[in-house]
């Protein structure tokens, strides 16, 4: 029995091992509310931060405050726009303030020149404000005493404290409004440009004809000058339009030209000979002149050289080539957009032209003498041509400003169309001349 009673422990645990027995449902919910761990009052802790801001800001707004209470409830301000102007007399016609009939002004305005100045004092109810200011009158100073005693006192001074008046001295200056008014933008403007024009011509076909032609021609000294009316659109774009004269010119060689052949002619169609250019057809005008080529192609004439000879008829030589001048009215339209709007500016151009015949003349020369020849026939009355260029603008004054302009021009139609070819001319100037804006 002894020996049972000291094994009733393993006695137990050896009948009890494989023993399971399960606790009644709401057994854990008892357990899990006695050993749940309480969380921190984050709520409060919130409020109770929130309430310590809200009167961390009401102390400091309340020492703001009386500090600032001891600011003068009126302030005299300069150099601000006010309802009334003021009006200036001078200092020896100097009279007494008229104070209006108000009933937030009290009648004790009192004045007295003190070294050529004058003290201007009015006295007012500190907690009003006057309806309209009183119409004062300026001098070559203006001294503000400050003698605040009382509720009912003189202006105040800016700072209450201080017990000696503040002066304030100012020149001759007149306290107007600002004059708002916006400034004219000058839109319209006239140029006068003018410029030396490199002439040529571009061969658009193939054959040997026009080939023989361009390579037989140079261009003369042509020129282009003119008036020009621009009109500002925006800041950065404006329209051109005006009117031009050109001289165009060409020098075509390989021409023999004779005097004295007026006795020899017999062809009655008015025109003894003809000479294929770029431009068009050289027909000749005068009857004295005789004209002979290298290449037989390029002059038209019933007296060939099996017909005629120059040198068995005694011709007078006068000169190897032909002088051929156009001169045409031009009516460009032409937009500019500047790229740099400073003392220097910079324009970019371009646009239209067109140009209206007006002079067509042909001649030659000898020892400096002009001989006529005739003219050119089969050229357009009416060509039109485009342009681009880069214009440098100086600014001399708002107004007026020195241009100089690269222009290239090509013709969209060429001056004639001889029968084969097709060249398209086209110039080259530098532009110069000056600018006044409206």
């Amino acid at each position: 029995m002894s020996e049972k009673g000291a094994n009733i422990d393993l006695l137990f645990r050896n009948g009890l091992k494989d023993y399971e027995v399960l606790p009644p449902a709401g057994v854990w919910d008892g357990i899990q509310s006695a050993v749940k761990v309480k969380s921190r009052p984050i709520i409060l802790l919130r409020v109770a931060a929130v309430i310590t801001v809200l009167l961390t800001l009401s102390f400091f707004t309340y020492r703001l405050s009386m500090e600032n209470s001891g600011t003068p409830e009126s302030v005299v301000a300069y150099n601000i726009q006010a309802f009334d102007p003021i009006i200036s007399v001078p200092l020896d016609k100097l009279k007494p303030l008229e104070i209006k009939e108000n009933n937030r002004f009290n009648n004790t305005t009192a004045f007295a020149p003190v070294n050529n100045t004058t003290d201007v004092a009015i006295d007012f109810d500190i907690n009003d404000s006057p309806a309209q200011p009183l119409s004062i009158m300026e001098t070559r100073s203006l001294s503000i005493s400050n003698t605040l005693r009382a509720k009912n006192s003189l202006l105040t001074s800016f700072n209450i404290l201080e017990t000696k008046s503040p002066e304030i001295n100012y020149p001759d200056f007149q306290y107007l409004p600002e004059n708002n008014t916006p400034k004219l933008v000058n839109r319209w403007s006239i140029t006068a440009m003018a410029s030396p024009t490199y002439y040529s011509a571009i061969n658009a076909g193939s054959d040997a004809l026009s080939s023989q032609i361009l390579s037989s021609e140079q261009p003369l000294f042509s020129y282009s000058g003119g008036l020009a009316f621009s009109y500002k659109i925006s800041k950065r774009f404006s329209i051109q339009s005006g009117l031009y004269y050109s001289s165009l010119g060409q020098k075509v060689d390989g021409i023999n030209s004779y005097s004295g052949f007026q006795q020899y002619g017999t062809t009655k169609s008015g025109h003894n000979f003809e000479v294929l250019t770029s431009s068009g057809t050289v027909v000749t005008s005068n009857p004295d002149i005789f004209l002979s080529a290298d290449g037989a192609e390029r002059i038209v004439t019933a007296y060939t050289k099996d017909v005629f000879d120059p040198n068995k008829a005694s011709l007078q030589p006068v000169n190897t080539s032909l002088d051929q001048n156009l001169s045409y009215l031009e009516f460009p339209v032409i937009l500019r957009y500047k790229l740099v709007d400073k003392t220097i500016g910079i324009n970019l151009i371009g646009g239209l032209s067109y140009n209206l015949l007006v002079h067509n003349s042909v001649s030659t020369t000898l020892d400096g003498n002009v001989y006529p020849v005739g003219d050119t026939k089969g050229l357009n009355p009416l060509s039109l041509s485009s342009s681009l260029g880069m214009g440098m603008e100086y600014n001399i004054s708002s107004k007026l400003s020195l241009n100089l302009e690269p222009t290239f021009r090509y013709y969209l139609n060429p001056f004639s169309v001889t029968s084969g070819t097709y060249i398209h001319p086209y110039s080259f100037g530098i532009f110069s001349g000056v600018s006044y804006k409206f």
